[in-house]
């Protein structure tokens, strides 16, 4: 497994209904050391998203307030395909733009939950042993923390502001 085999599977299964299964399904034919080293592909994808600037675009947009809401949001990105992380990354305001938002009565719901268990879990399925687990919630973001003040907020993200800022 390496990097471009890695993003190849994520942009297989980002337009699925279920992301999870569809994750699960294209992670099955492979021998479980490729599966081990998705899973440590992901979780360093993951690490390198644990960060106060994201989390701050992250809180405009939909509100991301506990680490969960934030590791399901940083889910979400990878699950876009390694250019437009990189892009969302280093240009969160072109997300303002990004005619693949998921909305959920009508607010903004760019999430996606639990997938950074499906290798691990198939994986252990698979061989009767458990990964490591990679654990990012319990590692402090990178960086300083954001204040949430809405002005701010809207002078950091004002495309963004305008677009998803509803009262929080």
């Amino acid at each position: 497994m390496n990097n471009d085999t890695f993003w190849q599977i994520i942009e297989s299964v980002h337009h699925e209904n279920d992301v999870n299964q569809a994750l699960r399904t294209a992670l099955s034919p492979l021998q479980t050391k490729d599966i081990a080293q998705f899973d440590e592909l992901y979780t360093q994808n993951l690490r390198k998203l644990w960060h106060w600037d994201n989390w701050t675009f992250a809180y405009v947009i939909c509100g991301c307030n506990s680490e969960y809401d934030f590791l399901d949001f940083c889910n979400w990105l990878i699950l876009q395909g390694k250019n437009n992380l990189e892009l969302f990354v280093k240009d969160p305001e072109a997300l303002a733009e990004y005619p693949h938002m998921p909305y959920q009565d009508n607010l903004p719901a760019p999430y996606c939950d639990e997938l950074d268990l499906v290798a691990g879990l198939l994986y252990e399925d698979l061989s009767g042993e458990e990964l490591p687990y990679h654990n990012v919630v319990n590692f402090q973001p990178q960086g300083k923390k954001f204040k949430n003040k809405p002005k701010l907020l809207k002078a950091q993200f004002p495309k963004l502001f305008e677009k998803f800022w509803q009262q929080k």
